[in-house]
């Protein structure tokens, strides 16, 4: 039923700089949140400028705390940026002719296919030509299919897909970690400089950034746990729109057929390692281009256990040797 492991295809080069300006603004943004908070809040911390006798210990020992943490989450972010901006998020492959678009084919609903329009064909893009797979979508503006698309972000120049939704997850999981942290530890800073006589600009660039700081925080914060929501509960965003607000295009599904469980739903987006689950290595498992169903998972599951039983079982017996003509113990039986 599951299709061969196949690595994403190559992303088409999309040359239009002016859909590349909200890149610029959030590299512009995230560096100024991280000078800002450098500069303004973690260098004054250590109070190499006070009399040793005068420092305060326990605020250089968390400023130094504050400052390790901080450039820790940072790399990881910059990390997982870079890979969901520059990862394929999964097309339909070019060179399998089973996606082939076909009319003598239309009609024909192969078993691991899901989804199907209302009359009961399989699904397909007039744009690309092509059969879908399940949870497929075209995207306008990439101008290529998507596989399991959960949406298009232009933050990232860049469609979040089947390939890259771990690093651009673990995007927001990071963006929010590094967000909280420069909004509660400021709050001392913010109270330094009004009770403290600061310079005008600092003390500007001080309350910027931590208002800056907790807006995106309120904002950030609830996308990353709506995408939890949506992950715990094997949908994506297209899924969940449809669920809630139905076009009538596809046959309605009456239940979540990809919901596998609460271990499942997670290990199908962040991998089956658990200990890596927070790291940006080791991807989701499979093509992108079929998926177990709730039901097929069981089934599949029962099957390796049962062969896992009978290994063990036979793995005490010894093994009986056979003669040229099939007899036991050596003895030929012709």
């Amino acid at each position: 039923m599951q299709s061969l492991i196949m690595e994403p295809e190559p992303k088409p080069q999309r040359m239009e700089p002016l859909k590349f300006l909200p890149v610029v603004f959030m590299f512009a943004t995230i560096l100024f949140l991280y000078v800002a908070y450098v500069v303004q809040h973690c260098i004054p911390r250590p109070q190499l400028d006070v009399d040793p006798k005068l420092v305060d210990k326990d605020i250089r020992a968390r400023g130094q705390l504050e400052l390790t943490v901080f450039h820790w989450v940072t790399a990881l972010m910059t990390v997982c940026y870079v890979r969901a901006m520059f990862t394929s998020p999964g097309t339909i492959p070019s060179d399998d002719k089973n996606w082939e678009y076909q009319e003598d084919y239309f009609s024909f609903l192969p078993s691991f296919l899901k989804e199907t329009k209302r009359s009961g064909d399989r699904r397909h893009c007039k744009w690309c030509s092509k059969f879908k797979p399940d949870r497929t979508h075209h995207c306008r503006v990439c101008r290529q299919c998507t596989l399991k698309m959960d949406h298009h972000c232009p933050w990232i120049y860049n469609c979040v897909g089947y390939f890259n939704y771990k690093w651009f997850f673990l995007l927001l999981f990071y963006c929010m970690i590094n967000l909280h942290l420069i909004t509660w530890t400021m709050v001392e800073t913010v109270w330094r400089v009004v009770e403290v006589p600061t310079p005008l600009f600092a003390m500007f660039i001080v309350f910027f950034t931590e208002t800056l700081a907790a807006f995106m925080t309120l904002l950030v914060t609830l996308f990353f746990f709506f995408h939890c929501y949506l992950v715990v509960n094997g949908m994506s965003t297209i899924e969940f729109c449809e669920k809630v607000m139905p076009k009538g295009e596809v046959n309605e599904i009456p239940e979540n057929v990809y919901d596998l469980g609460l271990y499942g739903n997670i290990s199908a987006v962040l991998g089956d390692k658990a200990l890596l689950w927070l790291l940006p290595v080791n991807g989701p498992p499979g093509d992108g281009l079929t998926f177990l169903s709730a039901t097929e998972k069981v089934a599949y599951d029962d099957l390796e256990a049962t062969k896992t039983v009978l290994r063990k079982g036979n793995k005490g017996r010894p093994r009986q040797e056979r003669g040229i003509c099939g007899g036991a113990d050596g003895e030929g039986v012709c």
